[in-house]
């Protein structure tokens, strides 16, 4: 299997390069997307990977904790690129082009894939959120705008470590806790960072769309969903639960519902 490359493979490595994410450290809020991700869906497997000119580096996983690079040639990250659009494989086994593969044949014995492309600029992809089974399932449409939401929040992240490492920026995200549990949306309980992240992306909103339509500044959007909704006034979680109601979202409060949020798509 031949690698695959987009017309602006050079301008996309050399974006690729500028980041200067793939030596960065791990990252805790790409962590926190990815568990998001792998919950809402259902699913054993998600990532954030990037494409070098060679290599598939998985800079952030859940479900696959000891592989961290591959072969681009074996990735399915370098057909997600090649689209602006989420990349859905319903059954890779059914697919001419990725029965061989080698993690389609051997483990993780992968059969459905969808990858959402981290669009930092208009044409430049540098990567992929993705969510992987070991089962053929479908994927419909709200779904994958769902996916394109999570990434969006990825390239949002993407951009802060931009910012960061050109000192504009101060963020502290190292201490944010981690998830150890799976989502449990509780209308009785203050929104988690979790639940936030999740409204923005079924929403597709930006932390500045966030912002506007619930009156709370940006700054301390990011903060919450760094820290936690415990280090800001419950005034201000309300407004941004109010906001996301408005719009459609459902926070549920049943535990075990097989994605815990939901939205009414005529209030968009």
């Amino acid at each position: 299997m031949a690698n695959l490359f987009p017309p602006n493979e050079v301008e996309r490595l050399a974006a690729l390069r500028r980041l200067d994410i793939i030596d960065a450290p791990a990252s805790p809020s790409l962590d926190r997307i990815c568990r998001v991700a792998q919950q809402l869906f259902n699913v054993p497997i998600a990532a954030v990977t990037f494409l070098d000119d060679t290599q598939q580096w998985l800079k952030s996983t859940v479900g696959i904790p000891d592989i961290t690079v591959t072969a681009r040639e074996h990735s399915f990250c370098q057909y997600t690129i090649m689209h602006d659009e989420v990349f859905v494989v319903p059954d890779a086994k059914a697919d001419r082009t990725l029965a061989a593969n080698p993690y389609v044949a051997g483990e993780p014995g992968i059969r459905f894939y969808a990858g959402a492309p981290l669009t930092t600029e208009p044409g430049i992809r540098l990567g992929s959120l993705c969510v992987i089974d070991t089962e053929p399932r479908e994927f419909h449409p709200d779904q994958a705008a769902v996916l394109a939401g999570l990434g969006r929040l990825v390239v949002d992240e993407l951009w802060l470590h931009h910012l960061e490492r050109a000192g504009l920026a101060h963020v502290n995200s190292e201490s944010a806790p981690a998830a150890a549990t799976p989502l449990a949306f509780d209308l009785a309980a203050a929104l988690t960072s979790e639940q936030i992240r999740a409204g923005r992306a079924l929403l597709n909103w930006s932390v500045r769309e966030l912002a506007d339509a619930s009156g709370i500044s940006a700054t301390t959007i990011k903060r919450i969903e760094a820290h936690g909704s415990d280090t800001v006034r419950k005034a201000s979680i309300d407004a941004i639960r109010r906001a996301m109601e408005t719009h459609g979202v459902e926070f549920t409060a049943s535990a075990d519902a097989k994605v815990g949020l939901s939205i009414d798509l005529k209030c968009k």
